[in-house]
């Protein structure tokens, strides 16, 4: 099915810096995709094709990067985006079909993972992919490249497929001056030049492997309160435990400290969902198979860093001024350098999603998983999305060094343990921050 482009033709903008990044640092052979997995109530009623690709078509309209493409490039010129001739959607929304439940799907969504997008089409796809459910329910896979939009514009764009028409509770905020913003982006560089490099990874792999977890947000809700941290150092030691549980070998490699970058959102409740308007910070944390409340306090101690704003504000400086001003090699150059494992092993993103019960096609929708790229030769990205009461864990991995099934296996047994030992109801417990915070 071809259809002709959507809005009219607008000439060629130049990719943002921020957003160009990412092509840059697909350029090393690893897909830069975001997205969801979107787990469908069974029914007997379940939506053809093409119903699904008249609704994705209706949807995407009117967002301007799902009909155009990147325009040749070279050495020197920047990236920009261009009106695609048309959209093809037997191409863009595809059906498939698992042929042994969640396993399958999980290794289509692998699949999925590795495969870059083709340059010359708009970089996006939409598949739906028949009994990876639960009973032999449907799911629903939505991939956008990194360069369109970061998770949260993700969130926001697939929005525009399902029912009633949501929105997500973007914290409201008031900009500092320009004069207290130099000054946070001078300190923040100078911390963030104080960082150092991490230890070596084992030799990495370019397949995917894909995991999937769901987090009772009460449960972690009153461990972080019985212990006084942030639901956030819940999160991000949970993992740590995990890692050194399944892959010892792993934690050894890395000296016992794994060194993750920490998402935070700088975007704004007017921004628009194109773009990446986000931060990243550094936090090492302890995969050294101490006991979990040992890990979790020292966890608390060292993502304070996450509760002062200049190392994300002068990360965000980076990102979208300081190598928009530099020529393009040096641009795609430091991309390539400092986003892979010199610096980082894995990536946390913890999205605000709906708080309402949605229907896709008019199929109810269950559980729902963000799907984040890894950073080039590390083991793990993990994204954390609420939808409707529940956070759900997606967990891409390297399974050369990282088995996604077995660190979500890992995940749910803490969490049965943290569900029976957690205290009764305690209100007051921290909220996640930064991006995090609306979805806690």
């Amino acid at each position: 099915m071809r259809i002709a482009t959507w809005l009219q033709e607008t000439p060629g903008a130049v990719v943002p810096s921020s957003d160009a990044f990412f092509l840059h640092i697909e350029s090393t052979g690893a897909a830069q995709h975001v997205g969801g997995l979107v787990m469908l109530e069974p029914t007997e009623g379940r939506p053809s094709i093409d119903d699904v690709r008249a609704l994705v078509r209706d949807g995407f309209a009117r967002l301007p990067r799902m009909h155009q493409c990147l325009a040749p490039t070279s050495r020197w010129r920047r990236p920009r985006w261009i009106e695609a001739e048309y959209v093809d959607l037997d191409w863009h929304v595809t059906e498939l079909h698992s042929p042994d439940g969640k396993a399958g799907l999980m290794r289509i969504l692998g699949e999925l993972a590795e495969n870059p997008m083709p340059r010359d089409r708009p970089m996006w796809r939409v598949a739906i992919i028949r009994d990876g459910g639960p009973g032999g329910a449907d799911a629903l896979v939505v991939l956008v490249h990194h360069s369109i939009a970061d998770g949260i514009g993700t969130v926001l764009q697939a929005l525009s497929l399902f029912e009633p028409r949501a929105t997500l509770p973007v914290p409201p905020g008031r900009a500092p001056s320009r004069l207290r913003r130099a000054a946070a982006v001078a300190v923040g560089l100078a911390q963030l030049a104080t960082d150092g490099t991490a230890a070596s990874l084992p030799p990495s792999s370019a397949r995917r492997g894909f995991g999937v977890a769901d987090i009772e947000l009460e449960v972690v809700r009153r461990t972080a309160a019985a212990h006084a941290v942030r639901v956030t150092d819940v999160v991000i030691a949970l993992l740590a435990d995990a890692v050194y549980a399944v892959a010892p070998e792993l934690a050894r490699a890395v000296d016992g400290r794994m060194r993750f970058s920490v998402t935070t959102m700088v975007r704004t409740p007017d921004s628009a969902a194109e773009g990446n308007a986000t931060a990243a910070v550094i936090v090492d944390v302890p995969v050294d198979g101490r006991p979990f409340d040992d890990l979790l306090a020292e966890v608390a101690t060292r993502t304070r860093r996450l509760r002062r704003p200049t190392r994300a504000m002068a990360s965000r400086f980076v990102m979208a001024t300081g190598l928009r001003l530099v020529p393009e090699p040096f641009a795609r150059w430091f991309a390539r350098t400092v986003y892979g494992p010199r610096f980082l092993h894995a990536v946390v993103s913890n999205m605000p999603g709906p708080t309402v019960a949605l229907t896709f096609a008019g199929v109810g929708t269950g559980p729902t998983y963000p799907i984040l790229p890894l950073v080039p030769e590390t083991p793990l990205a993990v994204g954390a999305l609420s939808w409707n009461g529940v956070l759900g864990i997606g967990l891409a991995t390297d399974p050369q060094l990282l088995s996604a099934a077995a660190v979500a296996r890992h995940l749910d047994a803490t969490l049965a343990r943290l569900r029976e030992s957690s205290p009764v109801p305690v209100s007051g417990s921290r909220p996640l921050e930064g991006e995090e915070e609306p979805s806690a």
